[in-house]
């Protein structure tokens, strides 16, 4: 999702995870913890599961808040793996099956989990989360997804291109147990075992041939493999920062290649190809209930990153709460990372911010010598470290969102995150040194929040390294929009519709203003809806950045004519 700016810096991080998958498909994870095996059920092909080490097996953009645990499976014909366990006392859980390319396949997250008889499914909302009648049964079915799923299974057989898939991984994740519960949320891990599809015991052959892993140190091996060098400080990225939902493994090095404020004709040449809807979904073991969105950053342009946007509603479970509370999403948080080594480097989620008023949530990217004095709870400001190196990618999750919820990530399509997400989709800016921040002030939790300088200005942050983008700026708020119409059409009406924006009506005149003043920074798609004298209604789209360099004034010089504006040209 934060590829370097070069191939060799996208292909080595995507090697480390590639081998992180290589050892797991070799690992067992003897050492979890195990619920009570289920009476009837035949443990002789019993599986392993492998928990990632966070100090060694930091790849692939983990969330700081997750515990994860992997194991391999193989398909055997007439097989499946059958898992027997226990709805943790913890806000999320989950089931996901991969591919050897680490794109996701299927899924099951905890709310689709059919208790067993007897049991209650206690993330259902307004369930007694306390209950002691807990148990699921759920497998692993090595065919296609048919047309009519079978409860609590999880299918391997199709790759994302269509083509049979043998092997792979599954993940079992756990978020946030509840506070006094250990990692598996006092439950222990689930037991898995190979079993025949009809639901008896696997034949010996199957168990021999299907390879169970040894013991072996897929934390140690991982280990051995991170990290390669420090990265230098880069212009290959965007000032502001721009964040872009990942969609899928291809997109995101392609952005990554191209996605810079001097390599513009790349970046719209590698998005006419349409990677982020021929690419497939997912990749870097991602998870099939989040939808991410990310933003590349870069030392060069400021000492001081800044991030804002609203929060989202989630259900706080962490003090135990009971019944289970709604919201609307699950859970979400916002993690810097390390795009050399796809480790995190540190993440705030939810329940762990701290909020100014109608919900702003404000973060701070910075070395801990360049952190601003204000930028600390009592000011309302969550601060994440930056890393060591000169590049970082911010990654920000939604989590299951609420039906009635239309402004999460997965709502949004590529290129139109910002329309669809409105106040929740983040806006960063740099901001030149700790001491331009400081001069902001402080707004104690509950507040409006510090007034961020608008780029280009004082303290807005650097411009393009080495470049004259860099020299101070005025910006502008207002726009003007021309109406491109048949010869002789009389305007009865043009109206501006569009988020966050003043309404404007115009009659008779094929000219109009769109105020954009006081909106954050980013990009804004009106539409334009102009209603002729002979009834027809014309639709039309603009889009506009709430802050561009001021252009200068052409004046004519003496006594030679002003420049003839061609007519109907958009200004």
């Amino acid at each position: 999702m934060g590829a370097g700016a070069g191939w060799d810096r996208v292909a080595r991080p995507l090697a480390i995870a590639a081998a992180a998958a290589g050892a797991i498909l070799g690992a067992a994870g003897a050492e979890a913890a195990r619920a009570d095996t289920p009476s009837g059920v035949d443990i002789t092909c019993e599986l392993g599961l492998s928990k990632f080490d966070p100090d060694t097996v930091n790849v692939a953009f983990p969330d700081d808040s997750a515990e994860y645990f992997s194991g391999a499976y193989q398909a055997a014909p007439g097989t499946r793996i059958r898992i027997d366990g226990q709805y943790p006392h913890v806000r999320y859980t989950s089931y996901n099956v991969y591919d050897v390319l680490q794109r996701p396949l299927d899924a099951l997250a905890d709310i689709e989990l059919a208790p067993d008889p007897g049991s209650l499914n206690p993330f259902a909302i307004g369930a007694d989360r306390t209950s002691p009648n807990r148990h699921y049964t759920a497998y692993i079915n090595f065919g296609p997804i048919p047309s009519q799923r079978a409860a609590n299974t999880l299918y391997t057989g199709t790759g994302q291109n269509g083509l049979p898939n043998y092997a792979g991984t599954f993940i079992y994740r756990i978020y946030i147990p509840d506070k006094g519960r250990d990692q598996f949320g006092d439950v222990g891990a689930p037991t898995l075992t190979l079993q025949a599809a009809d639901g008896g015991p696997a034949p010996p052959s199957a168990c021999a041939n299907f390879g169970r892993p040894g013991i072996t140190g897929v934390n140690q091996g991982v280990a051995s493999l991170n990290g390669f060098g420090s990265q230098g400080q880069t212009v290959f990225d965007r000032n502001p920062p721009v964040w872009r939902k990942f969609t899928n493994l291809f997109q995101a090095v392609a952005d990554s290649l191209t996605d810079s404020n001097i390599t513009d004709p790349l970046f719209e040449l590698q998005r006419q190809l349409d990677l982020a809807d021929r690419g497939g979904s997912g990749g870097f073991l991602s998870n099939i209930h989040n939808a991410y969105l990310s933003a590349n950053l870069s030392k060069a342009y400021g000492d001081v990153v800044v991030t804002r946007f609203r929060a989202p509603t989630f259900p706080n479970t962490r003090p135990g709460t009971s019944p289970m509370p709604g919201g609307q999403l699950r859970y979400w948080s916002l993690c810097e990372n390390d795009p050399a080594t796809q480790r995190f480097i540190q993440c705030t989620n939810d329940d762990r911010a701290v909020l100014g008023d109608n919900r702003l949530a404000t973060y701070v990217v910075s070395t801990p010598g360049n952190r601003p004095a204000n930028a600390t709870a009592a000011c309302a400001i969550n601060w994440l470290p930056f890393g060591p190196n000169g590049r970082g990618v911010l990654i920000y999750r939604h989590m299951l969102p609420d039906p009635g919820f239309a402004q999460s990530i997965q709502r949004a399509k590529f290129g139109q995150e910002g329309a669809t997400m409105g106040d929740y989709f983040p806006v960063s800016r740099y901001v030149s040194t700790a001491a331009d921040f400081e001069r902001l002030g402080c707004s104690p939790p509950g507040g409006g929040g510090v007034v961020l300088p608008s780029p280009g200005r004082r303290g807005g942050g650097r411009g393009q390294p080495g470049s004259r983008a860099a020299r101070r700026t005025a910006c502008v708020s207002r726009r003007r929009f021309r109406i491109r119409l048949p010869r002789g059409a009389r305007v009865l009406s043009a109206t501006v519709h569009g988020r966050h924006l003043r309404l404007r009506r115009v009659r008779g005149r094929p000219r109009g203003t769109v105020d954009l003043r006081g909106l954050p920074h980013g990009r804004f798609t009106l539409r334009l809806v102009v209603r002729l004298g002979t009834g027809r209604r014309v639709v039309l789209r603009r889009t506009y950045h709430t802050c561009v360099p001021r252009r200068p004034s052409k004046r004519p010089r003496s006594g030679a004519k002003p420049p003839r504006r061609r007519p109907g040209r958009r200004r």
